[in-house]
């Protein structure tokens, strides 16, 4: 298909319905599949230095507040 400037292409409503039923079918197997080990790794490294970072700065802001 071509498309001339200015003319939208549509697509009839029953290839928008079986497009949308092949993403949803992709997607759902996508989001069934485990979340991989290196991934999981990766979130408690993050969530480590989060915590570390959230306790260092709660720190300095009770030391500025002794002051």
């Amino acid at each position: 298909m071509t498309q001339r400037k200015g003319v939208a292409l549509q697509l009839d409503t029953d290839v928008q319905a079986h497009i949308g039923r092949q993403l949803r079918a992709g997607y759902t197997d996508i989001l069934n599949q485990p979340v991989p080990d290196r991934f999981l790794d990766l979130l408690a490294e993050l969530d480590l230095r989060q915590d570390q970072d959230d306790n260092q700065a709660d720190s300095e802001v009770r030391k500025s507040r002794t002051r």
